[in-house]
This record gives structure tokens, C-alpha cells and sequence, in this order.
């Protein structure tokens, strides 16, 4: 197992010690942390998931975590605390807080115009 480079929530900035879930990408990055592209969020749960063989199962989204754990890690990620999934997680509930965070943000991660032109040229490849 590769050790996680994900850096601590209490070595994140000002909205991380607010609400994270429902907040644009841009401002999470811009206020939690200006050099990295993806939340922090999403490289911690990623990473555990990579590290306790989440990739490896199959039907990976299609399982869901149990809905306590799930609600009690976003209540906890949206009061900047830290959170130990190896710990506190399963691969299931790391991969529900996943896509619930995914599913709050206020705008989709590909925009809608984008997600039209990746359809048509799907569309124009499988012709």
C-alpha cells in the first residue's frame, strides 16, 4: 500500500473550516487551497479508496455505505475536522461521501455545453 499524500484538513484554510459539500470548485479551491486543483475532499477519500482496494471492486459506485456513516463523515468534513477513514470508513461509505459530495456541488464537474459536445463526438464514434 502507497502511504497517502493527502495533507490534513487542519492544514487546510477558511472554508474548510466552514462547509465544504454544496460549495463551487472554484471557491473551495481558491479559499482551501490556491495550489491544488483538486479538493481536498476528493484526493483524501480517493485515496483511501485507491489504498484499501476500492478500485478493484467491481461495481464500485453501484454499492451504497451505510447512510449513518455517510451523513456523520459529511458532518464532520463540513466542520473542518479531521477524519481518519481508516478509522471511521469503510470503501463503500468512502465512495457514497464521494459521489454525495459530486452530487451537491451547485454545478456539475463537466459543464453542460461541455457534456453535449462529449456526447456528440461519442456519438460520431461509435458510428
Amino acid at each position: 500500500m502507497r502511504k497517502s499524500s493527502s495533507p490534513s484538513l487542519s492544514n487546510c484554510n477558511s472554508v474548510l473550516a466552514n462547509k465544504i459539500f454544496g460549495i463551487p470548485l472554484d471557491e473551495l479551491q481558491q479559499e482551501g487551497q490556491p495550489d491544488n486543483e483538486v479538493p481536498f475532499i476528493v484526493r483524501h477519500v480517493v485515496d483511501y479508496i485507491e489504498e484499501h482496494g476500492g478500485l478493484e471492486q467491481e461495481g464500485l459506485f453501484q454499492v451504497n455505505g451505510n447512510a449513518e456513516t455517510v451523513e456523520w463523515l459529511r458532518q464532520r468534513y463540513d466542520n473542518g475536522e479531521d477524519v481518519d477513514l481508516v478509522k471511521e470508513a469503510d470503501v463503500p461509505s468512502a465512495i457514497s461521501l464521494l459521489r454525495f459530495f459530486l452530487q451537491e456541488l451547485p454545478e456539475p464537474v463537466i459543464p453542460g455545453s461541455l457534456h453535449i459536445h462529449l456526447m456528440q463526438l461519442s456519438q460520431g464514434n461509435n458510428s
